[in-house]
């Protein structure tokens, strides 16, 4: 009862602490109020929302770049390309509440004096309500830390930081989006890839954080196994750009791609990567190759690699971690061991319940120590060293008397039993200790894997500790007992 009003104090401290954040914290402040707080000598440039930005046109005597935000993103208007995300990033968050570091001049000047004549570069920006802005940006001031800036229709010239407005000198291909095949893993619900040499690989997803495959073979697959998958296309990263003869595929190897990858989502149309030839030329190291998006018309210069993983074995992406449960959403754990050589007493049933964040013994008393949260973790996560068998046929496993079963239960009600059998083949570690392993396995499920001795041995000390309780207990019940025997003599 202690320890449940102690953390009720805690809770209601907490919320104290977080309301008083509340009434203090900084506000978001508004454009106007950005800059009515400006200093009296700083003279602001532009006060905008970054998120009202809707268009950036650059005009250069190169020609002209053009920025559009559309219901998918940001595209380079005439091209037909993605706009670089974290070039639009710059662009809002460089000229939102840019401020002037010094007044140059104000009235006629030689606009070629700070590269504000026939060399010049022209922004104007478009915001949702349909209001603009425009400026011109000049050449870096002798210090080559700032650039010169004139807004349209203001005579007078400011300096502002150089990162305000370097970037807009950059080269169309800075402007284009690098990361073309990105996306978010959690919306994936499935992926196929044909292989070079007719082989195929495929991923259904059948919950959260669990995915079967289906090609090609059969069986539960490993959650971090398919996100590495995923996160090799979501990564790629353009090098280059391939500007010439993008209708000719059979010149960069996309005619006959070597791989073809589909992602399908949940929200939005499939992903369909195609991998073709090589370039020839190297980024660092490594080797670069021609890619292309299925529904999008430009090729891509990327580093090869990507099907390293995707060629692996299919064992690879067998499920391992097979109790498929979560630590921290458990609610109870029934525990039995058969007991061992070395303890024979160690046997029995310990049941431990989880209220209020914290472990109880079958008696309601909180359990001390930290070891039903290091028995949750262990049994939860466990994490298999091989696979075994598809199906937990006959008795050569030990689990029809098991050494050890943990049932767990959480919150939900959903249970997960997982059984510890007879000893498996032992493996030497670095130093040279034989290390016990045992063959397991969830029963809701019918793999069979090995593990390491790291579950049963928990076990053995949630059941040792509970000894030492219930022997500490029957003590205390003793003393009473005798006590209590005292009293009644005396009052004879």
């Amino acid at each position: 009862m202690k320890n449940f009003r102690g953390t009720l104090l805690a809770l209601v401290a907490l919320l104290g602490l977080l309301g008083a954040w509340w009434m203090v914290r900084p506000a978001e402040l508004t454009p106007a109020e950005r800059k009515a707080a400006l200093k009296e000598n700083e003279k602001p440039i532009f006060v905008f929302e970054k998120a009202n930005l809707v268009k950036v046109e650059v005009t250069r005597p190169d020609g002209a770049i053009v920025l559009a935000e559309r219901a998918d993103g940001w595209w380079l208007e005439g091209e037909e390309l993605r706009a670089s995300r974290s070039m639009v990033n710059r662009v809002k968050h460089q000229l939102h509440d840019l401020v002037a570091r010094a007044s140059v001049v104000d009235g006629p000047a030689d606009d070629a004096l700070y590269g504000l004549g026939n060399s010049t570069i022209h922004v104007k920006l478009t915001f949702r309500d349909g209001s603009t802005e425009e400026f011109d940006a000049g050449d870096p001031n002798p210090s080559g830390v700032s650039f010169y800036i004139r807004k349209s229709g203001d005579t007078a010239v400011y300096t502002v930081k150089k990162s305000a407005v370097d970037y807009y000198s950059l080269s169309l291909a800075e402007f284009r989006e690098r990361r073309f095949a990105s996306f978010d893993s959690k919306d994936v619900d499935a992926l196929a890839a044909e292989l070079p040499g007719g082989k195929r690989l495929a991923f259904q997803r059948t919950g959260e954080n669990s995915w079967d495959m289906l090609a090609p073979q059969a069986f539960a697959a490993n959650d971090s196994e398919i996100r590495g998958l995923l996160g090799r296309v979501s990564a790629l990263k353009a090098v280059d750009f391939v500007t010439e003869d993008t209708t000719d595929f059979a010149k960069y190897g996309l005619d006959a791609p070597r791989a073809q990858i589909t992602i399908r989502f949940s929200g939005r149309d499939p992903l369909t990567l195609l991998l073709g030839g090589v370039t020839g030329e190297k980024d660092g190291e490594y080797a670069l190759a021609y890619v292309k998006l299925a529904d999008e018309p430009t090729i891509y210069a990327a580093r090869d690699g990507l099907l390293d993983d995707y060629l692996a074995e299919p064992e690879t992406f067998r499920l391992k971690r097979f109790a498929r449960m979560d630590p921290n959403t458990l609610a109870s754990m029934v525990t039995t061991y058969a007991g061992d050589e070395r303890d024979p007493d160690l046997t029995g049933t310990v049941t431990v319940t989880m209220e209020a964040d914290t472990w109880l013994w079958d008696t309601g008393v909180p359990v001390p120590g930290s070891t039903p949260k290091r028995l949750a973790t262990r049994v939860a996560n466990v994490q298999a060293d091989e696979f075994v068998a598809e199906v937990a046929e006959g008795s050569e496993y030990g689990f029809e008397s098991p050494r050890a079963t943990i049932v767990m239960t959480d919150r939900s009600g959903e249970a997960r039993t997982v059984v510890v059998g007879k000893n498996a083949s032992p493996v030497t570690d670095p130093e040279g200790h034989e290390r016990e392993r045992f063959y397991a396995r969830a029963l809701e499920f019918p793999e069979v894997y090995i593990i390491d001795s790291g579950v049963i041995d928990v076990v053995k000390d949630l059941l040792r500790e509970h000894r030492r309780k219930a022997t500490g207990d029957d003590e205390k019940t003793e003393r009473r007992s005798r006590i209590e025997s005292e009293r009644a003599e005396m009052k004879k």
